[in-house]
């Protein structure tokens, strides 16, 4: 009885350091896990987007082509499926050391492939570590980031996305500037230098501090917070201000995972029938141009995280939802027109990418706060795969298409995410505003 009494005891007191942690200033600490955390990201937009370049490197078929574009979601949502109860199972931080190790093996792989189906096995691997990794980052920023900086946070790192077009944008052109090898080679020579970064980055960032606690590492939280914050997880003086006061409820767990799954089914077709799959199939010389112009109009849009912790997680969702469906209907309706003129095209591609990134980084931040922190990476998982693995055979059934049924179908995928944003407006709580993960993951 009296060492289950110091056990509590024990562990109550961990937990008042992990929110002590939360409380904190900006440390170092957080700036390595951001850096850590935005090349992971930048990567895996890059690796996600070498599979329509790599169309150039070799003479296809008009099957495999089709078969290229759905590659990178097949393999996405596979390593999305694996990794995400792996870090839910071993920790956050280990998880990324799996991944950065594929990473590597399909770098070397990509370099020296000498045929297509060497070209596939190598992106294989690395979109399925890039799956595991993009949703790891999603579900260890809000466990790790303060929670006055929480949102700001996690919506920049969103753009670091955005910027992985405009590298992608670079590649496109050297492909069609230089040699396939030339171009192959370069590819993988970037994973390699950026994976080597990355290990710098995360051997300096802590595992998150939440996660131990609630799989009973007590010991092992409390060496993470002295290694990392030292005393300062110690002194609630630093905290930042409290929070803004906004009225809480919480939602049963088949609403959140219904929301999030649509809106991110909206953004993920979207998003790729527009950039990923219009360029090659209708406009494929434009390729580099239109992830570069994508990219930037995207990055740019993304500086609006700056204010997220100030914004409403639900009135963003809503507003940006509406926008891209109401800019996709304007895109439909004037077909006839900027087919024609081409300055007009490419002034709707970049109104339309800019609320995108909104709309992007705003679900993406939702999905991975709404869940109990020992089932994070499993329910964060299960939203994106089904959203992702929805895309495959609508990438099939639109090959087909016209231009104009092509443009009206992407209306009608936002339409799905407009309702899911409205009902969560509706039914749904704030979990933005300086809110805490805790009261966002309903485990307060």
């Amino acid at each position: 009885m009296l060492k289950n009494f110091i056990n509590l005891l024990y562990l109550i007191i961990v937990m008042e350091i992990a929110k002590n942690v939360e409380e904190l200033s900006w440390t170092r600490t957080h700036t390595y896990s951001f850096i850590a955390f935005a090349i992971g990201l930048l990567l895996e937009g890059y690796i996600f987007g070498i599979a329509p370049v790599a169309t150039s490197w070799y003479t296809i078929p008009k099957s495999i082509e089709m078969l290229i574009l759905a590659w990178p979601y097949l393999w996405l949502i596979i390593g999305i499926a694996v990794y995400g109860p792996i870090s839910d199972a071993i920790g956050r931080k280990k998880t990324f050391y799996y991944s950065m190790t594929m990473y590597v093996i399909g770098g070397i792989l990509l370099i020296f492939s000498y045929n297509y189906a060497l070209v596939l096995t190598a992106l294989a691997i690395l979109l399925f570590a890039a799956g595991g990794e993009m949703n790891t980052i999603m579900i260890m920023s809000h466990e790790v980031f303060p929670r006055a900086h929480r949102s700001k946070a996690m919506m920049m790192l969103m753009d670091f996305v955005a910027l992985a077009s405009v590298l992608l944008s670079a590649v496109s052109f050297l492909s069609f500037s230089s040699t396939a090898l030339f171009s192959r080679e370069m590819t993988g020579v970037i994973v390699l230098i950026t994976v080597s970064a990355l290990f710098i980055a995360r051997y300096k960032m802590p595992e998150s501090i939440r996660w131990l606690e609630r799989k009973g590492k007590r010991d092992e939280a409390l060496q993470q917070v002295q290694k990392y914050f030292g005393q300062k997880a110690s002194t609630p003086e630093k905290a930042e201000a409290s929070p803004i006061k906004v009225q809480q409820k919480n939602a049963p767990i088949w609403f959140k995972e219904l929301v999030t799954t649509l809106v991110a089914f909206a953004n993920a077709a979207g998003y790729g029938l527009l950039t990923y799959a219009l360029a090659p199939l209708y406009f494929p010389n434009l390729l580099p141009y239109i992830f570069l112009i994508a990219g930037v109009a995207g990055f740019a849009g993304g500086f609006l995280g700056l204010a997220g912790d100030r914004l409403s997680r639900k009135w963003l969702l809503f507003i940006s939802s509406l926008g891209v469906f109401v800019v996709t209907l304007v895109i439909w309706a004037t077909i006839s027109i900027w087919t024609k003129v081409l300055a007009l095209f490419w002034g709707l591609l970049i109104i339309l990418n800019v609320i995108v990134q909104w709309d992007y980084m705003t679900e993406d931040t939702l999905k991975g706060e709404l869940w109990p922190t020992g089932h994070r990476g499993k329910l964060t998982a299960l939203a994106r795969v089904i959203s992702i693995g929805a895309y495959i055979p609508l990438l099939y059934i639109s090959a087909n298409f016209t231009i104009n049924q092509f443009i009206l179908m992407n209306a009608l995928v936002w339409l799905v995410g407009l309702i899911a944003a409205t009902a969560w407006l509706i039914w749904g709580y704030e979990t933005g505003k300086g809110v805490s993960i805790g009261i966002a993951s309903g485990e307060a």
